[in-house]
């Protein structure tokens, strides 16, 4: 299967992944998806990249730069999805090694991620492309 993958340059671009984004956060109708989506690139200066097999959008992940002290410039990825038909094909280690590779040319020390613990078929993956546990991300909800 021949991948290209496409940096996503526009919100209206980034709205057009929703199909695949749904598949992870079922709940998430468009409108709020659109809403997440200008705060996030706002925010973070978040951004996209998506993966396309036969002009077909079959994988996409979220990213943003970042620094902390005790790691320096990082890329973050969020939200890696492949569509449900496409899974264990290769296709999330490409995007991963694409976003490596972009992370290394925005001169980042380091490329994370966070993946929930009952997630444990995409850590076979994350594990194979040399991602470690280096902590545990804790979470408190205020609602």
């Amino acid at each position: 299967m021949e991948l290209i993958i496409k940096d996503l340059e526009t919100k209206n671009a980034m709205l057009e992944t929703h199909f695949l984004v749904q598949q992870m956060y079922k709940n998430l109708d468009y409108k709020a998806f659109e809403l997440a989506l200008d705060e996030m690139i706002m925010r973070n200066d978040y951004k996209m990249v998506a993966g396309f097999c036969d002009n077909q959008m079959i994988a996409v992940s979220g990213f943003w730069l970042s620094r902390m002290l005790y790691c320096g410039r990082y890329l973050q990825v969020s939200n890696l999805v492949v569509d449900d038909n496409k899974r264990n094909s290769g296709v999330g280690k490409k995007i991963l090694n694409y976003l490596e590779n972009k992370a290394r040319n925005l001169d980042c020390n380091k490329i994370v991620l966070d993946s929930y613990t009952e997630n444990k078929k995409s850590h076979s993956l994350y594990y194979g492309e040399d991602f470690y546990i280096r902590g545990f991300h804790f979470m408190k909800d205020l609602g």
